[in-house]
C-alpha cells in the first residue's frame, strides 16, 4: 500500500510484469489504474489524482455530498453501482454520488490462488440499496487480460431488485485531434439489428454505425449523452488513435430483463461544457464510459448475484 502527498488517498498496487493495477480502496474500491508497457488505458480525474496517484485535492475538501451530480467527485476508473439510475424512488439508486457504493471506505483482502494474484474489495453494507457489494479481481502471473467478479448480495430484511452495472472510464482527449479516417472508435458486440436507445441526449446525439461482421462502431464526438443496446452479446472495447485500448466480455442472458428497456451495454460520452447540464453536471474533461450490466434480479434476504468480466488490457490493440 502506497501513499503520496497531503491526507492521501490510499493507493492498491499490484502487476505481474505485463499489466499494472491500480485501486483506491478508500473510494469505492475502484480500480483506478490498468498500466501496460507504461501506457496508461484509464481516466483520471487531475483535479484529484495525479500522474503518480498522488492525492492533489485533499478529501477535506471534496464537496459535501448533497445528492447532486455537482456534488460527486469523479475520480475516473473503473467502479461497481447497482441499477438502474433513478431518482424517483426506493427501485432506483440515486446516485452517483452516494456516500457507501461510490465513495465509501471498502474492506480490501490480498491473498494467492495458486499463481493467481487475488484482490477482493468488500463495500459497508447500504442501507439505501439493501446491498453489500463485493469486487473481486483476479490477476495471472503473466498476460494482460485478468478477470473481475461483481457480486451483490442481499442485506436487507425484504427482497430487493438489483442489476450489476459495471462503469468504466477512459480518456477520449487523444481522439479530438485525430486525423480523419483512423481506426480508433467504440465497439459493441450485438445479435441482431436492435436500433439502438438514445438514453441520455444533454448535449448532442452519438453516432452509431450499422452492424457489420455482429459489432456496430460508436463514433467518438464532442457530445453529452448516453446510448444503449438491447441486442449486446457482451462484448466491448475502446480503441485509442495511438492503438491502446480495452476489451470486455461478459455474459448476457437472451430474454432475460435487463435496465433502461432491456440494456445490456451502454456508453456514455462527453466533453467539457461551458455551463452546467442534467442534473447539475459540468462536464470538464473528454471521456468515455463502457458500461456492462447484469440483469434485473431479485434477491431475497442473503441471496446473491454475480457478473464476471474478463479484461484485455492492450498498448497496441490488434
Amino acid at each position: 500500500m502506497t501513499t503520496h502527498g497531503e491526507e492521501p488517498l490510499p493507493v492498491l498496487r499490484i502487476g505481474n510484469g505485463s499489466v499494472d493495477l491500480a485501486f483506491l480502496p478508500s473510494v469505492g474500491g475502484r480500480l483506478i489504474s490498468v498500466r501496460v508497457d507504461g501506457v496508461e488505458l484509464l481516466w483520471r480525474n487531475s483535479e484529484y489524482l495525479d500522474g503518480d496517484l498522488g492525492t492533489v485535492r485533499a478529501r477535506s475538501s471534496w464537496a459535501p455530498l448533497d445528492g447532486t451530480m455537482g456534488s460527486w467527485a469523479n475520480l475516473g476508473g473503473s467502479k461497481t453501482w447497482p441499477a438502474p439510475q433513478g431518482w424517483s424512488g426506493p427501485g432506483e439508486w440515486p446516485g452517483p454520488p452516494d456516500p457507501v457504493i461510490d465513495s465509501g471506505s471498502w474492506d480490501v483482502d490480498v491473498a494467492h490462488d495458486g499463481e493467481d494474484a487475488v484482490v477482493t474489495f468488500t463495500s459497508p453494507d447500504d442501507p439505501r440499496t439493501g446491498l453489500r457489494v463485493v469486487r473481486e479481481f483476479r490477476l495471472p502471473a503473466t498476460g494482460t487480460t485478468f478477470r473481475h467478479r461483481v457480486t451483490f448480495r442481499a442485506i436487507a430484511d425484504r427482497p430487493v431488485t438489483w442489476a450489476i452495472w459495471e462503469v468504466c472510464q477512459v480518456d477520449t482527449e487523444m481522439f479530438a485531434g485525430a486525423p480523419s479516417g483512423n481506426p480508433s472508435g467504440v465497439w459493441v458486440g450485438v445479435r441482431g439489428g436492435a436500433e439502438p436507445r438514445a438514453l441520455v441526449a444533454d448535449d448532442g446525439l452519438i453516432t452509431v454505425d450499422p452492424p457489420a461482421g455482429g459489432r456496430r462502431r460508436v463514433h467518438v464526438d464532442d457530445v453529452v449523452a448516453k446510448v444503449g443496446f438491447t441486442d449486446a452479446d457482451g462484448t466491448l472495447e475502446v480503441r485509442r488513435p495511438d492503438g491502446a485500448g480495452v476489451a470486455w466480455s461478459y455474459s448476457v442472458l437472451p430474454g432475460a430483463a435487463y435496465p433502461d428497456g432491456g440494456c445490456a451495454a451502454e456508453i456514455w460520452m462527453q466533453y467539457p461544457t461551458a455551463a452546467p447540464v442534467g442534473g447539475g453536471l459540468r462536464p470538464t474533461a473528454r471521456l468515455l464510459e463502457l458500461e456492462a450490466l447484469g440483469p434485473l434480479t431479485t434477491l431475497e434476504p442473503g441471496a446473491e448475484t454475480s457478473l464476471e468480466i474478463v479484461w484485455h488490457a492492450s498498448s497496441r490493440m490488434s
